[in-house]
């Protein structure tokens, strides 16, 4: 129930942000431009809280946080007296509309921007992308356990985030690429990742399972430490220095396996088998227990023994603060946007084309799970996430969509190229192919987030 509570309040968060500075943008340059701004909305239906500037502008709020609009004085919606033509939309020449249209997806990029600026001078915490010990098709083209990734088809790498978003891509495509990686003795090597080895019929969330991408963990072998003896595991029997080598009808490795096998239990009894001075035993564990520090989480009442030192150290420095001055920072951010910009539409393109899933399209219950995920993790992860789906927001409104801002230009492009406007069927007409569009991905965002909740 805190999960969700924490989603709910994040996602609100997070659009009430976005689509406040995204409805500024239009507003701040119609004002600019002398345009009558009648009513600046966020969220949508019936305002649940109003109140009126010097100007006459109504600002209000509305209680579904899924957008938010602007609306200007249009001679198209009211019969407009003639003192204050000159105050309405349709009055302005052609590239103040562009720009009064432009100015909101112009506001995310530059929300995204300052958001990225003060990522990388708060600092993020991050982890060097280091491969755990590889398997399948990595494991045969050479990789091994603490190779450092580098470089990945030519494009530096400085977190696993960098490696997800040129994985994926050159994966969709089937394209085998270099990857520069810096061994645990320090050599600098080329090692060739052959996507082309992956049968087309394996979906792009499951590239990197596929290929036997491992992300490096600190060994961590299945033997508890003390424990506490008022929790479970204590009351069925099992001590300190048991080494769990079974749960249920799961075999145990090591102790990210025992974590992975309590996940997955829903209820009791538990079966547990260990070895103590070399001798296999087995108990039963009734049930598990409401952690009493997390009711979201069910638990076991164990924890693991300490690593050896030479594991510890190692892992320790793996971790490091990505961070700039406020000067580098500038270029920083740029570069971010740059590069995330241009995932982003050849994701885009890929899923117009057929070649990517529809099945990678979020919905508001991921940007929710996400956001409060972001939020757990701290100020600066919560930042990148925030900028990401600013960028992402101001992208998806510049596609020439009906209803959408890229909609709005694209109308008033053939409006200036034919040198008349357009009919009121036909803006009708194409306002409703926007709305079926919209509707449609929005269900199948929803669909998916539904299935990825229920999975």
């Amino acid at each position: 129930m805190t999960t969700i509570l924490g989603s709910i309040f994040w996602l609100i968060i997070t659009l009430g942000v976005l689509v406040t500075f995204h409805e500024l943008g239009h507003f701040w340059v119609a004002r600019l431009f002398k345009v009558k701004v009648l009513r600046f909305c966020v969220g949508f239906g019936k305002p649940i809280w109003s109140r009126y500037d010097k100007q006459g502008t109504e600002i209000a709020v509305a209680p579904i946080p899924l957008g938010g609009y602007v609306k200007l004085l249009d001679i198209r919606d009211c019969d407009v007296p003639a003192e204050d033509i000159h105050q309405t939309y349709n009055h302005k020449p052609y590239w103040q509309k562009m720009l009064i249209m432009f100015a909101g997806p112009a506001f995310n990029f530059i929300l995204a921007f300052f958001l990225y600026w003060l990522m990388f001078v708060v600092g993020k915490n991050e982890i060097q992308p280091t491969l755990g010990e590889p398997t399948k098709i990595m494991k045969q083209a050479g990789f091994e356990e603490k190779d450092r990734l580098k470089t990945i088809d030519g494009e530096a790498i400085r977190t696993w985030s960098d490696v997800s978003l040129s994985l994926i891509t050159a994966g969709i495509d089937r394209r085998d690429i270099d990857v520069e990686v810096e061994t645990d003795s320090g050599t600098m090597t080329i090692r060739i990742l052959p996507f082309s080895a992956v049968p087309e019929e394996v979906a792009e969330e499951k590239l990197i399972e596929y290929i036997g991408l491992q992300a490096y963990r600190m060994p961590l072998a299945a033997k508890m430490a003390d424990l506490d003896a008022d929790l479970p595991a204590a009351k069925a029997g099992l001590r300190a220095g048991d080494v769990i080598v079974q749960i249920n009808e799961d075999v145990i490795a090591d102790w990210y396996d025992v974590v992975e096998a309590i996940s997955q239990i829903e209820q009791g009894p538990i079966k547990v088998t260990y070895l103590r001075d070399q001798r296999r035993h087995s108990t039963t564990v009734p049930a598990l227990m409401t952690d009493p520090d997390n009711s979201d989480r069910k638990i076991l009442g164990i924890r693991p023994d300490s690593p050896n030192e030479s594991d510890r150290t190692y892992y320790n420095n793996l971790f490091f603060s990505l961070s700039y001055g406020p000067l580098d920072s500038i270029g920083q951010s740029f570069l971010q946007i740059g590069k995330i910009t241009s995932k982003s539409l050849e994701m885009m393109w890929k899923l117009v084309t057929g070649k990517a899933s529809v099945k990678n399209l979020s919905g508001p219950i991921t940007i929710a799970q996400v956001a409060n995920d972001s939020a757990a993790r701290g100020f600066s992860w919560y930042l990148s996430f925030l900028a990401l789906v600013s960028l992402s927001l101001g992208i998806i409104n510049l596609m020439p969509v009906p209803m959408l801002d890229g909609g709005q230009m694209m109308f008033l492009s053939i409006e200036k190229i034919k040198g008349s406007p357009l009919s009121e069927q036909f803006e009708l007409k194409a306002q409703l192919i926007g709305i079926f569009m919209i509707i449609s991905l929005m269900s199948l965002a929803f669909y998916n987030d539904i299935l990825r909740s229920v999975s």
